[in-house]
């Protein structure tokens, strides 16, 4: 769908619903809604218990296919150490694209001479407190079979991951990348002098996410809508919306 037909059609539903004392919404309030739909609806994807069907993105081929402009695979061997930020030792830390939203595969390839070279081992995302509790186990440190790998997080502006391992390791990571917010109309055009932006951006920007998946978000936004400017109307209209996720 265009900008275009974005902004008409979310019209067309918000004025169908919402009653004659609802307020206007301008072309910066819709593309708001339209931004924060699209996000909610990627989350509820990635997470299997934030949709209806209980089912992560990867558990259904339409999922796969609506977020399937998203995804992006990353590779890199270029690790550093930075004992200043580093939980372990063997923490190395490596920079990763900043339009990384939600990690959905990652492995590494062992790259030390000897018998282990080039041999491909898991990635186990753990948290503070699973690291506080395991570390001091030695029957579940990492291995040649397994590196751990923190939430990530930044160093001097960069977004980076830390991974701990003994061994040098190429890292292999496939993402869901942020996207770019949806804009209906040039901001800065629209409203000159007020600096209006949405995550950094004020130009025109069509949603990036597949065209099948494009009528959820404008659905999802409408909700969002008359959650704040009619509450009372939201629960009978996410009712009768039967969407198909």
């Amino acid at each position: 769908m265009t900008v275009s037909e974005l902004s008409h059609e979310f019209d067309i539903h918000y004025n169908a619903i919402a009653s004659q004392s609802s307020p206007g919404l301008d072309l910066y309030e819709k593309s708001v809604f339209l931004t924060k739909a699209q996000l909610e609806i990627i989350k509820n994807y990635y997470t299997p218990k934030g949709n209806k069907y209980q089912t992560g993105f990867e558990n259904s081929e339409k999922r796969r296919v609506d977020l399937k402009e998203l995804i992006r695979n990353f590779k890199s061997n270029l690790f550093f150490t930075d004992t200043s930020n580093s939980i372990h030792t063997d923490s190395k830390f490596i920079n990763i694209p900043d339009d990384v939203f939600l990690i959905t595969n990652e492995s590494a390839t062992i790259k030390n001479e000897g018998c282990y070279l080039d041999k491909r081992i898991k990635i186990k995302p753990v948290t503070q407190d699973e690291f506080d509790i395991q570390i001091s186990n030695p029957f579940k440190n990492p291995d040649n079979s397994v590196a751990w790998r923190l939430d990530f997080s930044e160093i001097t502006n960069n977004k980076v991951v830390e991974i701990i391992s003994q061994y040098n390791l190429e890292y292999n990571m496939r993402y869901i990348m942020y996207p770019k917010p949806i804009i209906l109309g040039d901001l800065t055009a629209l409203f000159p002098g007020e600096s209006l932006t949405i995550d950094g951006y004020s130009n025109i920007q069509g949603c990036e996410l597949s065209e099948e998946i494009h009528r959820e978000i404008l659905d999802r936004a409408v909700e969002l809508a008359l959650r704040d400017y009619k509450p009372q109307n939201l629960n009978t209209v996410v009712q009768l919306d039967q969407r198909n996720e």
